[in-house]
């Protein structure tokens, strides 16, 4: 996490422990924190600020849309066979309450797999096993010409790329405060479209779903949907953390951009050793970079290994890879650590 947003989490939790948490001003500056934690990451996708509810990760987003449809048995869920748990898991509950079928396609089958009996389709933005970059419009299109509705796991897109919400023609877009938005843990954003909103059941409805706590009237736009309270101290430290990057190297655009930037270097240098084999998956790419190591077979003994050294990646499971996340802040020297410390795993 950003200096600044770690600095806004620690005075925060100073005033919850000198102030007390009752009376007008404490409520007014929690819905204040609320309100500007919802505009900073609606900036960040570029949508208003009343098409986003306020969760606690990817998770509880793609949770809360699962939850929120009126699922049969003769229903059809299509995603793929490389899907995170915290997609799967949500899916895999709907259906086994409710009968629907759940398909696991390959990513290159997914729009021969859309059929009239498909209700959803539940896809990454961005695979967390090889980086790949999905054809979210694309398969938008053809979700909505059979009349299925899209929902989108945004935990390695969002703050890695430039995500523009109504560009990618989801119906609902989850993504995560504590991964490339570098907020705490306890942080992420639900987009939901303009004309999904009144259908969506809202799974966790409480005070903060009401207009003025009263209780039939449901707020206006996504805030309905959100994921119950939230402490005053993560709101802080999310909020701290997106004004910080839109501060920097030119706002969250410029961003981006640095991150491609370094992510195609980093891709390249790795490249120039023969004894690494960096994953290519169909169509572009984000920046995690996938790869296999010649004589590193122990995935996860490497791992630890290579954090011992000061450089840290993490493996997938079920596959041969080890991922890196290369980042705006990432610098040519922390890949060439990264190729020496390997060099010595062989």
């Amino acid at each position: 996490m950003p200096r600044v947003a770690l600095d806004a989490m620690r005075a925060e939790l100073e005033r919850s422990s000198l102030e007390p948490r009752i009376g007008q001003p404490y409520y007014e500056r929690l819905m204040s924190l609320r309100t500007r934690t919802r505009e900073a990451f609606a900036r960040t996708v570029g949508v208003p600020a009343e098409q986003i509810a306020l969760t606690n990760s990817t998770t509880q987003g793609v949770g809360l849309v699962v939850a929120g449809i009126d699922w049969s048995a003769a229903h059809e869920i299509i995603t793929t066979t490389e899907e995170h748990q915290g997609l799967l898991s949500p899916l895999d509950v709907a259906a086994r309450k409710s009968g629907a079928t759940v398909r696991m396609v390959d990513a290159s089958d997914l729009l021969d797999a859309i059929t009239p009996q498909t209700r959803l389709v539940a896809v990454s933005h961005m695979l967390w096993t090889t980086g790949r970059l999905l054809d979210l419009p694309g398969l938008a299109k053809r979700a909505h010409t059979v009349g299925a509705e899209m929902l989108v796991d945004g935990a390695q897109s969002v703050g890695s790329i430039d995500v523009r919400m109504p560009e990618t023609g989801a119906d609902y877009y989850a993504f995560s405060g504590q991964k490339w938005l570098m907020g705490p843990q306890g942080t992420g954003g639900l987009w939901v479209a303009p004309e999904r909103v009144e259908a969506l059941t809202p799974a966790l409805s409480g005070y903060f779903s009401l207009v003025d706590g009263k209780v039939g009237q449901l707020r206006p736009g996504a805030a309905r949907f959100d994921g119950g309270s939230f402490d005053t101290v993560v709101l802080a430290g999310a909020l701290g953390a997106v004004e910080w990057v839109e501060s920097h190297l030119g706002g969250r655009a410029a961003w981006a951009e640095r991150t491609a930037s370094n992510a195609e270097r980093a891709r390249a240098r790795l490249a120039q050793e023969p004894w690494i084999s960096i994953a290519a998956p169909e169509g572009p790419q984000g920046p995690l970079l996938a790869m296999t190591v010649d004589g590193v077979d122990d995935l996860p003994a490497a791992v630890a290994a290579l954090a011992e050294r000061g450089v840290l990646v993490r493996f997938i499971p079920g596959t041969p890879y080890l991922r890196v996340s290369i980042g705006a802040w990432t610098t040519d020297q922390d890949v060439e650590r990264l190729v020496s410390a390997l060099a010595e795993l062989r």
